[in-house]
């Protein structure tokens, strides 16, 4: 049995031929395979304005991961434990500046393994700074 017929405002019978350059159509080529359509379809979406909905598959190490939410946490407890010494009227003496000082360091330690792994950050790093 014959597979059913298309309704005939369905059925795209219309062809547009258009030509690009090398570097245009593997620009094209990679925006369609990164959307997850062929490339016909993926222009002629573009060409009529329709929403694209591309999924991105995120591969991680979950245990490197984990590992360095471990690092995370203990970090976050030291400065906790500081900042209660602090507010419980603690002195600044020079071992806690060094505490202070080693934390720091550990989160920036911290930091550039995450960028390892995932990527720079690519915010606007000046609206955090003073």
């Amino acid at each position: 049995m014959a597979r059913p017929k298309k309704e005939k405002s369905l059925h795209r019978g219309k062809r547009v031929y258009i030509r690009f350059t090398e570097l245009e159509y593997e620009l094209v080529a990679g925006y369609a395979k990164d959307a997850g359509y062929p490339i016909g379809t993926f222009v002629r979406k573009q060409a009529l304005r329709e929403k694209l909905e591309v999924n991105y598959n995120i591969v991680a190490d979950l245990g490197e991961i984990q590992n360095l939410t471990v690092q995370a946490a203990g970090i976050g407890n030291n400065l906790n434990q500081i900042a209660r010494y602090f507010h419980g009227g603690g002195l600044a003496s020079r071992g806690m500046l060094e505490e202070l000082k080693k934390c720091i360091a550990e989160i920036r330690e911290l930091r550039q393994e995450i960028v390892q792994l995932g990527g720079a950050y690519r915010g606007n790093s000046k609206t955090h700074r003073k």
